[in-house]
């Protein structure tokens, strides 16, 4: 497909966001890859979070800060509350409740280094130790919600700001309010991405990139319809 009839058919206003109409179809096929990545990390998240609140109480959702509820607490059950919540909601309440570390295994937080994901990312804070666990956890929710709105709006995620940073960040704050800002760069989305899955369990990231395999088994093709 040529340059103008993309610009026509997706809008001159949209392709400026880009480097060039190629770096457009790339994006739209990233977006592809990761999606299914994305939505099963989102559900494992959203599943861990409730979990862990709901052995405290099991209404715990009905009892978030005003600013926190969800609408329509009457119109849903439980059940249909959490899996009604968007991935924004589940990284704001494991802030709130002081649980993001508790998503992921501690030697996973402990051996992660985000300088595999953008060689300038930073450890720690100037002068100071490493991140704490929560600290790094928070980032990661962060990033993953990130990727994800970025993703599921076909924004631009090959996209850096005018002093070459990657435009997909998140900050670090420590309680002194210093600030550590932490990137991926759009070839790392991926090996973010199944990093994560693998920290959950290791055939996730199989469980992922076979979607393809099952629909076709799904629809008997290539082998016996089950009955």
């Amino acid at each position: 497909m040529d340059d103008t009839k993309q610009r026509e058919l997706f809008s001159h206003g949209r392709l400026e966001g880009y480097k060039n109409t190629q770096e457009h179809e790339d994006n739209l096929f990233l977006i592809s890859q990761i999606a299914h990545k994305i939505g099963i990390l989102e559900i494992v998240v959203r599943n861990k979070i409730d979990v862990l609140l709901s052995a405290e109480d099991k209404d715990w959702i009905r009892k978030l800060p005003e600013k926190l509820l969800p609408c329509d607490l009457e119109k849903y059950n439980n059940d249909e509350l959490v899996s009604r919540q968007t991935m924004g909601f589940w990284v704001k309440v494991a802030c709130y409740h002081k649980i993001d570390d508790k998503n992921f295994e501690t030697d996973f937080l402990d051996s992660f280094d985000f300088k595999k994901y953008f060689p300038k990312n930073k450890n720690r804070f100037k002068n100071t130790k490493e991140f704490r666990r929560y600290q790094k956890a928070r980032a990661i929710l962060g990033l993953l919600r990130l990727i994800r709105n970025r993703a599921f709006h076909f924004e631009n995620l090959y996209k850096f700001t005018e002093n070459n940073y990657p435009r997909l960040n998140v900050a670090i704050v420590n309680d002194e309010e210093n600030k550590v800002y932490i990137a991926i760069q759009p070839d790392r989305i991926k090996d973010f991405l199944n990093d994560l899955l693998a920290s959950f369990h290791p055939d996730l990231i199989g469980y992922a990139e076979h979607q393809g395999k099952r629909q076709e088994s799904a629809h008997g093709g290539g082998g016996k319809r089950s009955t």
